[in-house]
């Protein structure tokens, strides 16, 4: 008897294997990955960006002679 479920389970142990392989693979078969240019989507550490300029600080400052002084 042990020896015939055993028998019996085979079949459905290729078949849940076949499964556990294949879904997947026909999924990255199906859909392969594109180059980042062709997506719609970049992530934002591979698009071109300018550089950007500092902008200006108005502050205090005191220079010893004439007090504070805007700067």
């Amino acid at each position: 008897m042990t020896a015939q479920v055993l028998w019996m389970n085979i079949p459905l142990m290729v078949l849940a294997f076949g499964a556990w392989v294949g879904v997947p693979l026909w999924i990255v078969l199906r859909h392969p990955d594109r180059p980042p240019r062709e997506n719609r989507a970049v992530p934002a550490y591979l698009r071109a960006s300018r550089p950007k300029r500092p902008t200006g600080i108005k502050a205090l400052a005191y220079d010893g002679e004439r007090g504070l002084a805007a700067m």
